[in-house]
C-alpha cells in the first residue's frame, strides 16, 4: 500500500496511490475506496479489472491480473455453483413431499 503522510499544524494531511501505477487516489467514503478482494492492493478506477455488484458500502473488486488469473477457474465455479443450487433444490424438494405443501 503506497500512502503519504504529511503533518501540518491544521492537521494531519494523508494521501493514497493506486499500487499498480501511481496515480493519486481521493480518500473518501469507505465506498469510494477500491482495494483488490485477493492480492490487497489498492487500485484506482482505470487499474480495476472487474468489480461485483455488492449494493453495499464496500466495493468487491479484482485488480485486472487476479482477474486475468481467475480465467481458468470460473468456468468451474460456475458449473459447481449449478450443482449446488440443484442439490438444494432436490434436498427441499424431498422435505415439501413430506409436509403439508
Amino acid at each position: 500500500m503506497m500512502t503519504e503522510t504529511k503533518i501540518q499544524k491544521e492537521g494531519i494531511e494523508r494521501h493514497k496511490f493506486c499500487d499498480i501505477c501511481g496515480e493519486e487516489i481521493y480518500i473518501g467514503l469507505a465506498c469510494s475506496s477500491a482495494r483488490c478482494s485477493y492480492c490487497k492492493k489498492d487500485l484506482c478506477e482505470k487499474d480495476i479489472g472487474n468489480e461485483e455488484e455488492t449494493g453495499g458500502d464496500y466495493r468487491h473488486v479484482w485488480c485486472k491480473e487476479c482477474w486475468s488469473k481467475g480465467d481458468k477457474y470460473r468456468p468451474t465455479i460456475e458449473k459447481l455453483h449449478e450443482e449446488i443450487e440443484g442439490l438444494y433444490e432436490k434436498w427441499q424438494s424431498e422435505c415439501k413431499q413430506m409436509g403439508y405443501s
